[in-house]
């Protein structure tokens, strides 16, 4: 910890000799000893990659972190990084696989002979695998499954059957379990055996002779009690699971709403077959929420899970330009509904002067209780029967912010509105009343419609977040323009 000491006489109040603390030095100190282990870390990495040197790879990618490794090739542009990946030692690479982009991964394995890629397969997490496999094309991926060895081969098989955004697609098979009938004693020795090919010990379950859940047990529970006791009466009568061909979503949902270290998959008969853990559903979560992102920003397609700068311009293009054509070609309405009203911009004009700002509170308020109903549905916070609830209580958020906002702007135009800014010397009150009513139903008729249209798409089966912002602004841009000219031919009688 930093600290300095006073002289004698050098500061009223503090002995000679006293040591002032500073808490933040020793802060700092800490951070820069980090970040100095950090910088030397990474240039030995650097280094080793550099030689090209195999056995050094090795030696250096054993000694760090893989991700630390896995950020320095992160990192490179693509080229350089596929010629580092060529010398990658296939013991590295099984360190390594789960830390890199999938596609870097499998252009890695595609580099390795045969008999060294079947290897590094096999020493993969299940889980994982059945990931790499998926992303494979189906003739290379059924060439790389029969080169498994025939345990591992089963296996994949048998996960291969799930797809890869359903619970089966997700869980790993490296679990323990026990039988209720079991000693503690033979509990521990039969784990002994499993630790090497378990992910997790911290959650043990506990089936029947069919593979049923019945409960589970923590690694304490068979620590602080007697090794005669049966694990019946150590166990507790947990059965929480999820259906295997459930979605992925629904699986990190539960595993935060009850906070989970394991959730165990199960088929229709309520056989185990595996489990999801928390760093699993930690994965699954950053992936559903970066669609959702993605979605409500008009990306569509495949996002691959390279990085902003590593992903191919033509990607991007691909998968951005096709939304924006529609919505470019949509918003061809809003300029239809100006040219049908040309009579009342003509007559008018100063109104023109508060078209945009009506037309945007709507775009912003129907984007806000859009963004609102789709989080509350992806943290299951309502229920299918709750649309007319929503619908209630979101035009009562939009009458709200809409009479405040249209009150604002009114008092705005009537005491702040100059008459040179005014040639056609229209009614000042008029026109603060076209524009505050206006905007009134505009922000209450947008909230709804943000509110509706993903309650609507989910009744529908389509993902929420499709209807999300740019459809919803290009939507609500129209009826603005709608609500705007037809209130003012009503009110100014044109």
């Amino acid at each position: 910890m930093g600290f300095y000491n006073f002289p004698s006489g050098a500061a009223p109040g503090f002995a000679s000799g006293e040591r002032l603390v500073f808490p933040w030095a020793a802060t700092m100190g800490k951070k820069l000893k980090h970040k100095r282990r950090e910088i030397v870390a990474r240039l030995r990495i650097q280094a080793a990659f550099d030689s090209g040197l195999p056995e050094l790879i090795q030696r250096i990618a054993e000694k760090a972190h893989p991700a630390d490794v896995a950020a320095y090739l992160y990192e490179l542009d693509p080229d350089a990084r596929d010629q580092r990946l060529q010398n990658v030692p296939a013991a590295v690479l099984v360190r390594l696989a789960e830390f890199l982009p999938m596609e870097d991964t499998l252009r890695s394995l595609g580099h390795l002979e045969a008999e060294a890629r079947t290897s590094v397969l096999d020493q993969l997490p299940d889980d994982y695998l059945v990931d790499l496999l998926q992303a494979l094309p189906q003739d290379e991926r059924d060439a790389w499954v029969q080169a498994l060895p025939p345990a591992k081969r089963t296996l994949s098989n048998s996960l291969l059957q799930y797809p890869e955004s359903t619970a089966g697609g997700r869980m790993t098979t490296a679990f323990a379990k026990l039988k209720a009938d079991m000693t503690i004693r033979d509990a521990i020795e039969h784990l002994n055996s499993l630790k090497e090919r378990t992910e997790i010990l911290s959650r043990i379950f506990v089936v029947d002779e069919a593979g049923r859940i019945l409960g589970k047990v923590r690694l304490r529970d068979l620590t602080f009690n007697s090794r005669r006791n049966l694990i019946s009466e150590v166990m507790d009568s947990d059965t929480l699971s999820i259906e295997a061909h459930a979605d992925q979503e629904e699986a990190a949902q539960m595993i935060t709403k009850y906070d989970l270290l394991a959730l165990p998959v199960v088929n229709e008969d309520l056989r185990l077959l595996g489990v999801i853990t928390y760093d699993d559903a930690m994965d699954i979560l950053e992936e559903e929420i970066t669609e959702d992102m993605e979605l409500i920003s008009g990306i569509g397609g495949e996002r691959g899970d390279q990085s902003y700068l590593n992903t191919p311009v033509l990607r991007h293009f691909r998968r951005r330009f096709l939304w924006v054509l529609v919505l470019a070609f949509t918003g061809l309405f809003s300029g239809s509904v100006l040219l049908h009203s040309e009579d009342v911009i003509k007559d008018f004009y100063i109104l023109s002067l508060y078209l945009p700002m009506v037309v945007a509170a709507g775009g912003n308020t129907g984007s806000q209780a859009a963004t609102m109903v789709i989080r509350a549905m992806s943290t299951d916070e309502m229920s299918p029967g709750s649309f007319l609830r929503v619908v209630w209580k979101e035009l009562r958020i939009g009458l709200l912010m809409g009479s405040l906002l249209g009150l604002c702007v009114a008092l705005q135009i009537r005491f702040l509105l100059p008459a040179s800014a005014n040639p056609e010397a229209i009614s000042v009150l008029t026109v603060a009343k076209v524009v505050g009513v206006a905007l009134t139903m505009q922000v209450s008729s947008s909230t709804m419609t943000g509110a509706i249209l993903p309650l609507a798409a989910k009744a529908a089966r389509l993902d929420p977040a499709v209807v999300a912002s740019p459809a919803i602004t290009t939507l609500v841009d129209v009826t603005g323009m709608l609500i705007y000219f037809n209130l003012a031919r009503l009110l100014m009688a044109v």
